[in-house]
């Protein structure tokens, strides 16, 4: 795989330090001989804009950030443009600058604040990427840290832990109030992708109900670290 091909390369990027290429691999090891699209959306220093050149020996190599790394100008099959993952103008001009088409893979790896991320996923998904086309969110369990800016920490104890509780919970039909990451931060974005999936049960509503529509997502892989989008064909 391209992984073990590319592991002693060196590239300044946490995607071979943490394991993340292995779990690419079975995704994208189809698209190597492939004139592929690649947008990543934070790019640090740049060596992930490396790795991913060499992953795609036919691929063009966009990358965005905002503040962009030195030496990578003159890179061959690499553009680089400075602006920030929440200006949707600004990622629509750099899309139709570089893949008018639209990309065959986006990978964010940018601020990893729920929001900012939910922003450019969906401007991103519905508009710039092919059918058919993987969208990868990395680092979305930084929505579990206390410290991190958008985070909540997870609590494995439900509030109804005494027997006796437990039992007037069955009875009442009350419902646990949700751990707070449930509905913040990345943690929650990530659960907002999961209804999308379960758009045809969502919008059926009932046993007897007709779905109002289907997901915009082929599939959804969620891994450690990394969730992996592909989009309807339709």
């Amino acid at each position: 795989m391209r992984s073990k091909e590319l592991s002693l390369g060196r590239y300044d990027t946490d995607k071979i330090a943490n394991g993340y290429l292995d779990r690419y691999d079975s995704f994208l090891y189809p698209l190597v001989s492939r004139d592929v699209k690649v947008l990543e959306i934070g790019v640090r220093a740049g060596g992930s804009l490396l790795l991913w050149r060499d992953y795609f020996p036919k691929g063009v190599i966009v990358g965005v950030d905002v503040a962009l790394p030195d030496g990578l100008s003159g890179e061959d099959r690499i553009q680089i443009f400075r602006g920030s993952q929440e200006d949707t103008a600004f990622l629509s001009e750099v899309a139709l600058k570089t893949a008018p088409e639209g990309f065959d893979l986006i990978i964010d790896d940018a601020s990893h604040i729920g929001e900012l991320t939910k922003v450019a996923f969906w401007h991103l998904f519905d508009n710039h990427l092919k059918p058919s086309g993987l969208y990868v969110i990395e680092d979305w369990g930084t929505g579990y840290w206390d410290d991190w800016p958008d985070g909540r920490s997870f609590q494995p104890e439900p509030p109804w832990r005494s027997l006796g509780l437990r039992l007037l919970r069955k009875l009442t039909l009350v419902r646990e109030a949700p751990w707070a990451n449930h509905n913040y931060g990345m943690v929650g974005f990530v659960k907002e992708l999961v209804d999308e999936q379960g758009a045809a049960d969502l919008t059926q509503a009932r046993m007897s109900g007709v779905p109002a529509r289907t997901s915009r997502f082929e599939k959804m892989v969620i891994t450690p670290s990394i969730v992996f989008i592909t989009k309807s064909a339709r």
